[in-house]
């Protein structure tokens, strides 16, 4: 189980079935030390709100909630659905391709868009399942760019769980990170609660590949708020 999970939709994404409310209750009840909430970007639905990101504490002393958002690559140029006005009070910006960005493109494409992304939106933190199925990426590459820039690619725990990705490419992506010195950051992606904080299907993984410890961002709930604090000044 993760200490901190860094990529958790609330009911604000339309994807999302809880309130932050009841998913503090369960990372409680888990023993977690913290959780992001990142909603989707508008371009697919994310309904994000000033009063949240403005005026919300976490009601738990004992769960830190960190703010963020899961941003939408909208085109092959870097561009993000990134809402300026909301970054200062964020503490973490995933990004990944969704849905709205066209299937079918090239494994070039897809690659180049996210190197895009990196290198012309400092702001982003996390690049999100580089493994998607749908959109093929060249690891090795990415890996590079990700390390140079300081951004963690991400291991994601639905992607293996709900079989939207395979054992092989979620290893392929581990073994390209360590050959780059690349961080990563093992998520669970709840959608729903009983998912938060989980990493059943890609510990095994880790195991497996004889992953570095030390590149993972969110290893336990210190390297966690480091990784946050770390990133922290590119979004003022």
């Amino acid at each position: 189980m993760l200490e901190v999970d860094f990529h958790v939709h609330s009911l604000f994404s339309l994807c999302g079935l809880h309130t932050v409310l009841e998913l503090v209750a369960r990372a409680h009840e888990l023993g977690m030390k913290g959780f992001a909430v990142t909603d989707h970007g508008r371009t697919i639905g994310g309904r994000l709100t000033s009063v949240f990101f403005e005026r919300f504490v976490s009601p738990d002393p004992q769960i830190a909630v960190l703010k963020g958002i899961e941003c939408n690559v909208l085109d092959e140029q870097g561009g993000i659905d990134l809402p300026h006005e909301y970054l200062k009070f964020m503490d973490i910006v995933l990004c990944g391709i969704h849905p709205n960005f066209p299937k079918g493109c090239s494994k070039q494409i897809c690659t180049d868009s996210l190197i895009a992304v990196i290198e012309k939106n400092p702001q982003v933190d996390c690049i999100t399942h580089p493994n998607d199925d749908a959109y093929p990426i060249d690891y090795g590459v990415l890996a590079q760019v990700a390390a140079r820039h300081g951004v963690a690619l991400e291991l994601n725990n639905s992607k293996i769980l709900y079989a939207r990705s395979t054992e092989d490419e979620a290893q392929k992506l581990l073994v390209a990170c360590g050959e780059q010195g690349c961080r990563i950051a093992v998520n669970s992606d709840t959608h729903t609660i009983h998912e938060l904080g989980d990493d059943r299907s890609v510990a095994p993984l880790l195991r497996e590949t004889g992953f570095p410890r030390e590149l993972i961002v969110n290893r336990d709930a210190a390297a966690a708020f480091a990784f946050i604090e770390e990133r922290r000044k590119l979004k003022q």
